[in-house]
């Protein structure tokens, strides 16, 4: 199961249930922030069930402005409009023998909300401009990181359709609530980097991955690939440590390293051999992190040989 990655309660659950809801041919809903794998979930419920033969066809519904969402869903004939130089079938059509994923949902106008109720109830599309209707065989995953209940309640989502959606359903939980899912994914995605360097996969040290758990990841597991992505830019080959990350609250971590830093100086007399071997660094790591926390080499009141 591509993208479903970590040993989190809630995932493993998921990668239980996930087989059985393939087998059958029940639209799903699911539900969760922006970036927390709606998509792969999508995908892994046609891969697994009996329409993986067929195609998977998905549409961002808030991606596209309300004049061409009706013709990219159901379709037109030629000559339905100005512009309509050749016949287009839809997705809804393109995906007849396998599965329509419909991505943010919550953001699909209420007309085509009407039509697409339409679709699930006869099997049947309707394209632009065409004199009679046509059959889909079609398996509808829909999508959306809003509660769509209250859109229902605000009249902005129709109660019929949900209740056509919402057959079963699967809720993810952001990252910030399984913090153990953070060094598979992190792992997950560096594995997928190529650079051609052959320096490997990108690493970080203990104290970034801590950093990392403690992360809120407001974008989830997107903006964990992303920082992945970023990161693989400036990796060299060694572990990338705190500050070498493009996260936001990594200063107190940064503070408690060089407040060890300096602890093991000054435990030690500034002798910066014996201070590296009690923080079982080499000298070279030692020695980059008094640069990196702008540490002298000693008080000039201490001064003595390295």
């Amino acid at each position: 199961m591509a993208g479903i990655v970590g040993p989190s309660a809630s995932l493993s659950a998921l990668r239980m249930r996930l087989p059985m809801l393939a087998r059958s041919q029940c639209s799903v809903l699911v539900t969760g922030e922006t970036g927390t794998g709606k998509d792969c979930v999508a995908r892994a419920l046609h891969e697994l069930g009996d329409r993986r033969a067929g195609p998977m066809v998905s549409i961002n519904c808030a991606a596209l402005p309300d004049t061409l969402l009706d013709s990219e869903l159901f379709g037109y004939e030629r000559g339905a409009f100005t512009g309509a130089h050749a016949a287009y079938p839809g997705k809804i059509s393109l995906a007849s023998g396998g599965t329509l994923f419909l991505d943010e949902i919550g953001d699909m106008p209420l007309h085509a909300q009407a039509k697409l109720l339409r679709v699930l109830e006869t099997r049947e599309v309707f394209p632009i401009g065409a004199l009679r209707s046509r059959h889909v065989d079609v398996r509808i995953v829909a999508a959306t990181h809003c509660a769509l209940e209250q859109a229902v309640r605000g009249g902005l989502f129709r109660a019929d359709l949900f209740y056509r959606l919402n057959v079963a359903r699967v809720e993810l939980l952001p990252l910030r609530q399984r913090p153990e899912d953070v060094a598979p994914l992190f792992e997950h995605f560096a594995s997928q980097l190529d650079d051609g360097s052959g320096a490997g996969p990108v690493r970080v040290t203990a104290p970034a991955m801590v950093l990392m758990q403690q992360h809120g990841w407001p974008g989830n597991a997107r903006e964990l690939r992303n920082l992945v992505e970023a990161a693989g830019l400036v990796f060299d080959g060694r572990p990338l440590e705190p500050d070498e990350l493009p996260l936001s609250g990594a200063t107190s971590l940064i503070n408690d390293e060089s407040s060890r830093v300096i602890e093991a100086l000054e435990r030690c007399e500034w002798n910066r051999t014996r201070a590296a071997e009690m923080l079982h660094w080499s000298r070279m790591t030692l020695y980059r992190k008094m640069k990196q926390f702008h540490i002298a080499p000693e008080p000039v009141r201490n001064a003595r040989a390295p």
